[in-house]
């Protein structure tokens, strides 16, 4: 079935999220998870790795925060700019890919 995806151009293993780190504070009812993103593009033939933290408040707040590392230096700021749209645009893809479904 795999080789059927791949000749098909769809890699099921192009995106993941794994779970990292998980804290919960019970006195003040916090809870943060940290999850390691990453996304393998075919068309450039690059994996993108990034943390993306989640925080939770005792009231449901809910505090997304991604960590950008590695970005690449020396960009024009149109580069900068298509280069951060395309981060995020394949962060989304792993995200909707991995949280979906139930």
């Amino acid at each position: 079935m795999a080789n059927l995806l791949n000749f098909l151009g769809i890699d099921s293993r192009r995106s993941s999220m794994t779970l990292v780190e998980y804290k919960y504070d019970p006195e003040a009812r916090e809870k943060v998870s940290k999850y390691l993103v990453r996304h393998t593009s075919s068309q450039s033939g690059t994996t993108l790795e990034q943390y993306f933290t989640v925080e939770r408040d005792r009231y449901g707040a809910f505090k997304p925060v991604v960590t950008l590392d590695d970005f690449p230096g020396g960009l024009s700021d149109r580069e900068a700019m298509l280069k951060l749209a395309d981060w995020l645009h394949r962060l989304s893809v792993t995200i909707e890919d991995n949280w979906s479904e139930p």
